[in-house]
């Protein structure tokens, strides 16, 4: 059995919608590591192996000055939480608030 993180609704996000949803589709529980103390830290993804291009089940991170967001590459698309709610975008949608969007495998 999965251990289970129970998040307070109002700090649900994206880092937790991507330990959700790669849980769900893989059966991989990403939380111990991804989050330090309960939170993300973009530091834990050197324990992932950064690629270059995604395929199934690739972690997608977006990066810009003020600001980072991570989804999850399915099928051709990126899925992903925003605050209105789950999208699932193709990666040049995205890439339009972003600078920087770098991939990586779970190892």
């Amino acid at each position: 059995m999965w251990n289970t993180i129970i998040y307070d609704a109002d700090k649900y996000c994206c880092e937790h919608f991507l330990i959700d949803a790669y849980k769900h589709y893989t059966g991989i529980y990403l939380a111990p590591k991804l989050l330090t103390r309960g939170f993300f830290n973009v530091q834990n993804l050197r324990q992932f192996e950064r690629v270059h291009a995604p395929s199934q089940h690739t972690i997608v991170l977006f990066r810009d000055k003020n600001k980072a967001h991570v989804g999850l590459w399915i099928d051709g698309r990126v899925l992903h939480l925003e605050p209105h709610g789950v999208v699932w975008q193709p990666l040049d949608y995205i890439k339009r608030d972003f600078e920087r969007v770098t991939f990586y495998e779970v190892i």
